[in-house]
């Protein structure tokens, strides 16, 4: 158990250097996420509340309450803001922290089942992983999350029947991500797989994994602050098709995990079959391995009931995982892309019975196939070094997404740097001026109704404000050129990466002669004259 934990514990300490390492200055990338992440852990950390530093552009608040995402990332970011941390050290202190963590717990879980090579060699090629990489650059609540997965994992494994503890996983799970309402569902599958059981015993096992994730839900649903106004749904119920753009980018996202690169495009097909290939030539062998040709001390593996729950774990994590993505793309939002993002949580758990079953295979296969598996598994790690080396580089030298060179020398961000911090600023990309300005902003009206556009215009009057538009459009806000011209919006500024509005003059109505009150009405009262807009 020492020497357990001991290698676990450097297993920890490497992903947390490397972790930390790489997400240095101009690091970690920002998404606009990372605004709803880092900005409600300021407001928490400071007032007590969970605000994120933007608004619509209707409110008269420069604030609004975190509603997109669920508060547990931005809590435990606010927990080193509150000791005087700023939010990018923040964000790379959990970012490394939670990466430790996903190590230690692969190397405790794996270790009984594979042996010290066996988990090493897993936690190893999990680092490598270039989806696992690409997380843990940026500001995004996927690490948090993937290590609330590997601990339901090794729970599932080490206490099969403590349902109230994998309840309790389940429910941080949640907290962080709404998707760790899956590992709720598969607390609950476990605990009905239980054949030692009886139903009635399954049936409260499961309501017991549930309770925990069903009652922080409803807990954040009722005490979390509603914004004002005419807020619109953050998601529409309904029956969505269209599977085929969604599934393509999922095989790519797929091939791409087993066949790294540099050249992303176009996707490396046949390297990727190949490596479908062998890892199913892998599993089949060690299945079909006869006992006979074995001496029975190698056949009869203590091990294997204990490999065999893991693997049924994993499966049933991964299930429950793929079940809820499936059907939020087909119920909730069709543009749910299958990218790295999405298919993540999915990597550690595949890892995990790639090791067992490697561990396994070991011990029943020839030496040509053994030969086979090495050279193949050190052929996708060359791979993997290199495309990491890749991200690694560009987010060391230039930053990620919002945090590169281009947000951060923008001439339009500079001409907003120089205003009156008074003064109102209306954007598509109110992200940009928080990372790099610090500035609370609004953003643009999402349609360009003329109704719309007209208390816009009235709106932008009233503050004495301005529109920062970048040519870079959003998908949150209307087309800014529509915006500009339907508006009537006046340009003040022209850079190579946007253009400053200002709102048009107010109309003024040309003077009227008062009118003479005539003799057949003596006692009329004079009209006053229009009044000026």
């Amino acid at each position: 158990m020492a020497r357990r934990a001991a290698v676990a514990l450097l297993c920890a300490l490497a992903m947390i250097a490397g972790a930390f390492r790489f997400t240095a200055a101009p690091g970690p990338g920002l998404d606009p996420d990372a605004m709803s992440y880092l900005g409600a852990a300021r407001g928490l950390a400071d007032h007590g509340t969970l605000r994120i530093p933007m608004a619509p552009w209707w409110s008269d608040s420069t604030t609004q309450p975190l509603s997109h995402f669920p508060p547990g990332y931005s809590a435990v970011l606010a927990v080193p803001v509150a000791l005087g941390a700023s939010t990018p050290m923040a964000a790379r202190l959990v970012q490394a922290a939670a990466a430790g963590v996903t190590g230690a717990a692969f190397v405790l879980a794996l270790w009984p089942l594979a042996g010290a090579w066996g988990a090493v060699l897993g936690a190893l090629a999990l680092a490598l992983t270039p989806a696992f990489v690409f997380v843990h650059l940026s500001v995004l609540s996927e690490p948090l999350f993937l290590a609330l997965v590997m601990l339901a994992l090794w729970s599932f494994i080490a206490r099969p029947r403590a349902a109230v503890w994998h309840g309790v996983i389940a429910a941080a799970a949640t907290m962080v991500r709404y998707a760790g309402l899956s590992v709720a569902g598969a607390a609950a599958l476990w605990a009905l797989r239980d054949t030692t059981a009886t139903w009635r015993e399954r049936l409260r096992r499961a309501a017991m994994a549930c309770a925990p994730s069903l009652l922080a839900m409803a807990a954040w649903s009722l005490t979390r602050a509603r914004a004002p106004g005419r807020a619109a749904p953050i998601r529409k119920f309904a029956f969505y098709g269209d599977w085929g753009p969604t599934l393509s980018e999922g095989a790519r996202t797929i091939a791409h995990q087993l066949a790294p690169t540099l050249e992303w495009e176009p996707v490396p097909w046949l390297a990727a079959g190949a490596t479908l290939v062998a890892l199913g030539a892998l599993i089949w062998s060690t299945v079909r391995a006869s006992g006979e040709e074995l001496p029975a001390a190698e056949h009869d593996d203590p091990r294997w009931p204990e490999q065999r729950l893991m693997i049924q774990a994993a499966v049933c994590l991964a299930f429950a995982y793929a079940a809820l993505v499936v059907a939020s793309r087909a119920m909730a939002d069709p543009a749910i892309p299958f990218d790295f993002r999405l298919t993540v949580p999915l990597v550690p758990l595949a890892v995990a019975v790639v090791t067992v079953v490697g561990a396994r295979a070991w011990r029943v296969i020839s030496r040509p196939a053994r030969v086979f598996g090495a050279l193949a598994l050190l052929g996708w790690m060359a791979a993997s070094v290199r495309a990491n080396y890749q991200q690694i580089t560009d987010a060391l030298a230039d930053g990620g997404d919002i945090a590169s060179s281009a947000w951060r020398d923008s001439p339009t961000l500079g001409w907003a740097r120089a205003q009156d911090p008074a003064r109102a600023l209306y954007t598509n990309w109110p992200c940009a001026i928080w990372f790099h300005l610090d500035r609370r902003v609004r953003d643009l009206p999402t349609t360009t109704d003329p109704a719309t556009l007209r208390a816009f215009v009235a709106r932008l009057r009233a503050t004495h404000g301005v529109v920062i538009a970048w040519y870079l459009q959003s998908v949150e806000t209307a087309h800014t050129d529509s915006i500009a011209s339907r508006a009537g919006l006046v340009k003040v500024a022209t850079f190579d990466d946007g253009s400053v509005y200002e709102a048009p003059p107010a109309e003024v109505l040309p003077p009227t002669a008062p009118s003479v009150p005539s003799a057949a009405a003596p006692s009329a009262a004079v009209a006053p004259p229009p009044r000026r807009r």
